[in-house]
């Protein structure tokens, strides 16, 4: 298996230094606009959060010394004292502690004092003290994807909200454009456009047993689509999931990576008011760490929401029962409480000091997790990555979708306006009791028994789970194989798929993927060989997307199947394919998600679709909790086909 490591995507800047023997037209005075802030990093990078980065813009053709020059906080940090010069039309980079944040840019100035998440005042002054730009709050950037917020005019001085984009550029560590122009928030990797409709399509929806509903949230293309087999495509996931969760009538099991959605949670409070047994497990997260210390909290007072039910009394009949890898202390902010109508204090739950891993903890624990058989508690570091949902032990709904804000809608305002601009995603559920009951055998085993109360001492997550579950069914004629991480080896058994079974044609979506052994059965298809760099093209068909946010990283299978060298890879053994294939970065408005392989579709040689949580990688395979299905039917993988061609062509690529 392949490790992380630094990658470079950037193109080092050549700096201008301003010398005593320049001519006084080389420097001048600037004025207010003249030099502005234009991109920050206030997320940090996708290889620490700490790399925070700032980058400053000269709007003139002359070079402008900073010497004296200020940029400042107003809440006092950071608080920097600028040296140097930046060049005409050029860029000066700060980089926060070091100059390890960028890769392949050398910093003009490294900075001390940590930006918060929460947004920074920061004022840009000449050596006169006189105001040249200003920036009063992060108006845009994703701390998930750890895009950068960049001036979409950065001839425009101030903090106009409006002048404001998240980048959908790329540079190793994340997205954003370091001593490069701005995206100006257009294109991703400048594909090409594969489809605008926008009008929710639901097209091949059934209630039947045995049904097997897709649902896409993104654009699918069903001009590919086998004769009256259109896909689901635009679809508000979150509409689909309501509509099965208020259909149970007796049990619904949640198992949830995150979950941030309001009616997603009332709806679940109302069932379990309505005498429905309600489980959840809820992945817990590290409260401390600034890439989720607000979602967490956000998250939190949800769970707590549905710890209390609907009367809002700890311990009474309509409480839904709640379980974590992890033990979850309540928000105390009084405020953040009272936005989600919650008592002014958790006082009612147990004030507790804990041990979560190594770390001594104290405050109201009010959901339970795994403990250690000397009492003490697991860390979180470990994600409890599924995302699926149990109803009447009949439905089965399970995909890449977290249950969030962000993966469906992007935005609270979109959430508010319909609008689908999250991440792109898949929702697959199955009316099947057989394929119920073998992910409720997974349910119990997290959960540590099958009654409705959690067990802290028998319950497993992770590494510590056993292979205990049937891996094959058959639902309505179609052979449907189920696996489940950690421990049943479900990217091995996609290598095995690939090497035995894989005849014709191979397509992908992947979020992250590092697993040697199933890039490295690919590239024999491909081009008859297992060895770096050497290999004939066989027929065999290849076409895959990546996401962008990992396209440039050493240990991922797209630097090997371009044939390509990057910062990390030199002394690490990839094995570089000799003919590179045509798989592209994503051009997605936000994050490609999908964790979804397709093998021999449109053929006659049993078409199969790989769906799931589940990346292609160590954790994904060997450490989180996750879950993988793969599908031996022609209809379904025509379907994750139209949606494959419309990520594709977008990409860049091109669909005979």
């Amino acid at each position: 298996m392949k490790k992380l490591g630094m990658i470079i995507a950037s193109i080092s800047m050549v700096l201008t230094v301003i010398t005593p023997s320049m001519t006084p037209h080389e420097v001048h005075a600037a004025t207010n606009g003249d030099v502005v802030v234009n991109e920050v990093a206030w997320m940090g990078t996708t290889v620490d959060y700490n790399d925070e980065w700032i980058e400053l813009y000269n709007n003139t053709g002359s070079a402008i010394s900073l010497d004296g020059w200020t940029l400042n906080a107003t809440d006092g940090s950071p608080s920097i004292n600028l040296t140097g010069s930046i060049p005409a039309d050029g860029y000066y980079i700060l980089e926060r502690t070091d100059d390890n944040a960028i890769s392949g840019v050398t910093a003009d100035h490294i900075y001390s004092g940590a930006l918060s998440n929460s947004g920074e005042n920061m004022n840009l002054r000449d050596d006169n003290g006189a105001l040249i730009d200003n920036v009063d709050a992060w108006h845009e950037g994703d701390n998930d994807t750890k895009a950068t917020m960049e001036r979409q005019d950065p001839g425009v001085a101030g903090s106009d909200a409006s002048n404001w984009v998240t980048s959908t550029g790329s540079y190793s560590e994340g997205k954003g454009t370091p001593s490069s122009s701005n995206t100006s928030g257009s294109g991703g990797s400048g594909g090409g456009e594969a489809c605008t409709d926008t009008t929710e399509h639901l097209n091949q929806v059934s209630e039947a047993p045995d049904a097997i509903n897709v649902y896409f949230n993104k654009c699918a293309m069903n001009q590919y689509a086998d004769a009256g087999n259109e896909a689901n495509y635009n679809v508000n996931l979150e509409d689909r999931l309501l509509k099965r969760i208020n259909a149970a009538t007796t049990s619904i099991d949640f198992a949830t990576y995150e979950i941030n959605l309001p009616k997603v949670v009332d709806v679940l409070i109302q069932k379990a008011s309505e005498g429905v047994d309600v489980r959840v497990i809820a992945d817990s997260k590290d409260a401390t760490d600034p890439h989720y210390v607000d979602r967490f909290k956000t998250m939190r007072l949800y769970v707590e929401e549905m710890v209390r039910g609907k009367d809002m009394v700890v311990g009474t009949a309509d409480d839904i029962h709640v379980f974590s890898d992890s033990p979850m202390l309540a928000v105390e902010d009084t405020n953040l409480r009272a936005d989600h109508n919650l008592p002014s204090s958790p006082d009612d739950f147990k004030e507790r000091t804990i041990m979560v891993g190594n770390t001594e903890m104290t405050g109201y624990l009010f959901v339970e997790a795994e403990q250690q058989s000397d009492g003490t508690y697991y860390s979180p570091d470990n994600q409890m990555h599924n995302k699926f949902a149990l109803i009447d032990d009949q439905w089965v709904f399970t995909g890449s979708w977290n249950f969030t804000v962000t993966g469906l809608y992007g935005s609270e305002e979109n959430m508010t306006n319909g609008v689908l601009d999250g991440n792109q995603q898949h929702v697959v559920e199955v009316n099947s009791s057989e394929l119920s009951s073998i992910y409720e055998t997974e349910f119990n085993e997290m959960w540590g028994t099958s009654t409705l109360s959690p067990s802290t001492s028998n319950a497993n997550f992770g590494p510590r789970k056993v292979d205990n579950t049937t891996h094959q069914v058959t639902i309505g004629g179609k052979t449907v194989e189920v696996y489940f991480s950690a421990g049943d080896d479900a990217v091995g058994r996609m290598a095995e798929l690939v090497k035995t079974e894989a005849d014709l044609n191979t397509y992908f979506t992947i979020f992250a993927w590092s697993d040697q052994t199933l890039v490295d059965e690919l590239k024999y298809k491909w081009e008859g060989s297992y060895q770096d760099q050497q290999g004939t093209r066989t027929g065999f068909d290849v076409k895959g997307v990546f996401s962008s946010d990992f396209w440039n990283q050493w240990w991922s299978a797209s630097v090997e199947m371009t044939g390509r060298t990057v910062t990390g890879s030199e002394n690490n053994p990839n094995i570089r394919w000799a003919n590179a294939a045509p798989v592209y970065k994503d051009a997605e408005a936000r994050k490609l998600h999908s964790k979804t392989m397709l093998v021999d579709a449109d053929t006659n040689s049993d078409p199969t679709v790989i769906v799931g949580s589940t990346n292609w990688s160590t954790n994904g395979n060997d450490v989180n909790d996750e879950n993988m299905l793969i599908i031996h039917d022609d209809a379904i993988t025509n379907q994750f086909v139209q949606e494959f061609n419309a990520r594709y062509i977008q990409a860049g690529g091109t669909v005979n």
